[in-house]
């Protein structure tokens, strides 16, 4: 499997560790870093953006370009999250429903289930009321 780390605008590392994804995860603060990469080669994206007040939007988007989102693509939501939208900053300021901005405890589970297996984790495998949106 060849990964590869996106970090922002910056030059992609090549075959990052988990504790590489991991910094770049927790550095996120919707400010200076709001967006994170991981591609793994043939099989697809998982994108994290946001982290402004520790709430983040996850998609995944399964194809091998990452200059290409026009396909299908899926969004984490959280049932239990309710109330206004939640803006988050994702390139530019957007806002999100806020069953899609969830926490940081959820993005590093999704996160590391995705590099360690090389798939995005079954709705059996998140917690209960989580669940992958199209």
């Amino acid at each position: 499997m060849e990964w590869s780390l996106g970090i922002g605008r910056g030059e992609p590392i090549r075959n990052p560790s988990w504790e590489q994804i991991h910094a770049a995860l927790l550095e996120m603060d919707g400010i200076h870093a709001d967006e994170v990469m991981l591609q793994l080669s043939g099989t697809g994206n998982l994108v994290v953006g946001g982290g402004n007040d520790g709430r983040y939007i996850v998609v995944y988007f399964p194809q091998d370009r990452p200059d290409d989102y026009s396909g299908d693509s899926l969004a984490l939501a959280d049932a239990s999250l309710s109330g206004e939208d939640v803006t988050l900053s994702f390139e530019v300021d957007s806002s999100f429903p806020a069953r899609l901005a969830v926490s940081l405890p959820l993005v590093l589970q999704v996160v590391e289930h995705f590099y360690r297996t090389g798939q995005i984790p079954g709705e059996d495998q998140l917690p209960e009321g989580v669940m992958w949106e199209p």
